[in-house]
C-alpha cells in the first residue's frame, strides 16, 4: 500500500470512530506530499524526522506532529501493513504554556458594542449576525461549528430548548437556554425573515446577508476584527491572542464563580456543566477551567467560611 491511500484509510476510520481529526488529518496530508506517494515500507526514520522538526525553533506543534505520526504507523503496524515503525524517536518536551483567555464581564459587553460597527463584504456578515453567535457561544457554551450548525427547526424558542446534533463524538444534546438568550434568537429569526435560504427544507440559523449558511472562516475573520475593534488583546510578549473558540471556556468559568457564590455542591454540580457542554467526563470540562483572578478570590472567600472556628460563626 501507498502512504496517500494508507492515510485517507486512516483519517476516514478516525472520523467513523467519531474523532474530528481535523489537524491530525491536515498533518498527516501534508507527511504524505512532504515525502510522496511511496510505498509504506519505503519511509525512513529520516523522513519523519525531518518533517516533524522543520527548521525554526522547536514548538508545541512540533509534538503535535509527533503524536499524530506515532499513532498512524501504530495503526499501520497493527493492520499488518507495516511489520515495524520507521518512526521511533520519542516526542519533545514542549512546555505547555497556552491558556484559555477568560473574558471579563466588560470585554463582553465592548465585544457586543462593536458589532454594531461591523462591515466586511469579504465575510458577507450582518452586525446582528456576528452579535447573536457572539451572545450564543458565551450564554450556551457552544462550541463555534455547534452553533453554526443549528437549523431553524433546532431552536426551539417557544420552550427555550436547543437540539445540538451529532457533534463531537456523535453526542446530540438538548440545551435549555435563559430568556435573555432566548429573545435575542428571536429578534435574530425576525430581523433576517427576509433572507431566503438557499434549502428551503433545512434552512441554517445562521446566514450571510445573501442567505448563505456561515462558514467557520467567515466568524472567524469577523471576530479577529472585533476583538480588535473592542481593543481586547493578550500582552505582546504573548503568542496567542483570545479566540472566538475562548468564549465556552469563559461561559464554564463564568458558571462556576456563580456556583461558588451561590454556596453550591461544585463536585455534584460539575457532571451537569459537563454533560450540557457536551463533555465525555468531567476531566474534559476542567480543560475549561484556569484559575482567574475572579475564581482564586471566591474560592478563597468559600475556605476561610470553612476554615473560620466555630465560635467565631456563633459570635
Amino acid at each position: 500500500m501507498k502512504l496517500s491511500s494508507a492515510t485517507e484509510n486512516y483519517v476516514a476510520l478516525r472520523r467513523s470512530l467519531g474523532a474530528v481529526f481535523s489537524v491530525d488529518a491536515r498533518i498527516l496530508r501534508s507527511f504524505s506530499r512532504a515525502v510522496g506517494d511511496v510505498p509504506l515500507q519505503a519511509i525512513t526514520p529520516e523522513d519523519c524526522r525531518r518533517f516533524c522538526r522543520g527548521k525554526d525553533l522547536p514548538t508545541r506543534f512540533w509534538e503535535r506532529k509527533y503524536q499524530t505520526l506515532h499513532g498512524f504507523f501504530r495503526y499501520l503496524v497493527s493492520r499488518g501493513f507495516l511489520v515495524s515503525s520507521p518512526f521511533k524517536e520519542p516526542s519533545p518536551r514542549i512546555q505547555h504554556t497556552f491558556r484559555p483567555y477568560i473574558y471579563s464581564h466588560d470585554e463582553l459587553e465592548r465585544l457586543l458594542e462593536a458589532t454594531a460597527q461591523e462591515r466586511n463584504s469579504r465575510t458577507r456578515l450582518e452586525p446582528e449576525t456576528l452579535r447573536t453567535i457572539v451572545l450564543l457561544l458565551y450564554g450556551a457554551g457552544l462550541r463555534v461549528g455547534e452553533a453554526l450548525r443549528l437549523r431553524y427547526c433546532d431552536v426551539n424558542l417557544q420552550h427555550r430548548m436547543l437540539s445540538v446534533w451529532n457533534t463531537k463524538f456523535f453526542k446530540s444534546r438538548l440545551l435549555p437556554i435563559g430568556a435573555s438568550l432566548a429573545a435575542a434568537l428571536a429578534r435574530y429569526a425576525q430581523q433576517r425573515q427576509h433572507v431566503l435560504p438557499p434549502d428551503e427544507h433545512s434552512p441554517s440559523f445562521f446566514s450571510t446577508r445573501t442567505g448563505m449558511p456561515v462558514r467557520l472562516w467567515q466568524i472567524e475573520v469577523g471576530f479577529v476584527r472585533l476583538r480588535k475593534r473592542a481593543g481586547i488583546r493578550r500582552p505582546s510578549t504573548d503568542r496567542w491572542q483570545p479566540r472566538l473558540h475562548d468564549l465556552r471556556a469563559t461561559f464554564a468559568v463564568h458558571r462556576l464563580v456563580a456556583w461558588y457564590r451561590e454556596g453550591a455542591d461544585l463536585q455534584r454540580r460539575l457532571p451537569f456543566l459537563a454533560t450540557y457542554m457536551g463533555h465525555v467526563n468531567v476531566s474534559g470540562t476542567q480543560a475549561y477551567l484556569p484559575m482567574t483572578h475572579e475564581l482564586l478570590v471566591e474560592a478563597s472567600r468559600r475556605f476561610e467560611r470553612y476554615a473560620q472556628p466555630k465560635e467565631d460563626l456563633d459570635a
